[in-house]
């Protein structure tokens, strides 16, 4: 049995069309999830692109002249400052490489061993420098040549190209959404090598752990004192 519109009152006119208008958009709307299905949705922005861990080789090339085997002024700062990369994110042994064959090959030795004592004084415990030679037969003017191995932290997963996001008929996620937050959390992490093995924690302060709880036990503040500098009042000079 079909109504008809003229035997309807206004309220029960209106109530008809909405419920009309209603159905008529969960029937569209069911038709066009039909077309294109959405894909499987994740749960944090971190789960869909990883934060990696790799090994990256730190390289120094020190020019070389078989006429002298001294280190210049400019040689021995740029030793001063790999010396620093190494003490703050190195791992494993510091190398020396000599070129073996080469016109350079007698100020290579000379080189390292002035380079050995330079890195050392900079901090870099004798224990961790390594030297060794690489094949140079037949070169000329071969470098000398110090490495060591450090860790960095990368997103996983943002190396491609963003497509148009303009068009998305499944009304999809990009294949990009969260690599700023990855690649802003990978480059915050101070040493990646933590993600690896992560470092031992310290042990606590029994000492002021003793001091708080007898100061507890008597009833005291367990806070420590605080002086004018502390307080955040403002400055009467500002007001």
């Amino acid at each position: 049995m079909f109504l008809n519109k003229g035997d309807l009152s206004m309220r029960d006119r209106a109530s008809y069309f909405s419920a009309r208008t209603l159905l008529c958009g969960v029937f569209f709307l069911g038709v066009g999830a039909c077309g294109t299905a959405p894909k499987t949705p994740w749960g944090l922005p971190g789960d869909q692109h990883k934060i990696a861990v790799e090994q990256k080789p730190e390289r120094l090339a020190l020019a070389l002249s078989p006429h002298t085997a001294e280190l210049t002024q400019r040689q021995k700062e740029a030793l001063m400052g790999y010396a620093a990369a190494y003490l703050d994110h190195g791992y494993g042994p510091l190398t020396i490489s000599m070129p073996q064959g080469s016109d350079t090959a007698m100020a290579g030795r000379h080189a390292a061993q002035q380079t050995q004592k330079v890195l050392h004084a900079a901090g870099v415990d004798w224990a961790v420098i390594a030297k060794g030679d690489y094949q140079a037969s037949g070169t000329t003017g071969s470098p000398l040549l110090l490495s060591f191995t450090r860790y960095v932290a990368h997103a996983q997963g943002c190396e491609q190209q963003w497509r148009n996001l303009a068009t998305s008929p499944g009304n999809n996620e990009s294949d990009n959404f969260g690599c700023a937050l990855a690649i802003n959390t990978a480059a915050m992490i101070a040493d990646p090598y933590d993600l690896v093995r992560p470092k031992a924690t310290d042990a606590a302060s029994t000492a002021r752990r003793q001091t708080v709880m007898d100061k507890y036990i008597a009833g005291e503040v367990t806070s420590a004192a605080r002086s004018s500098d502390d307080s955040g009042t403002v400055s009467d000079a500002v007001e």
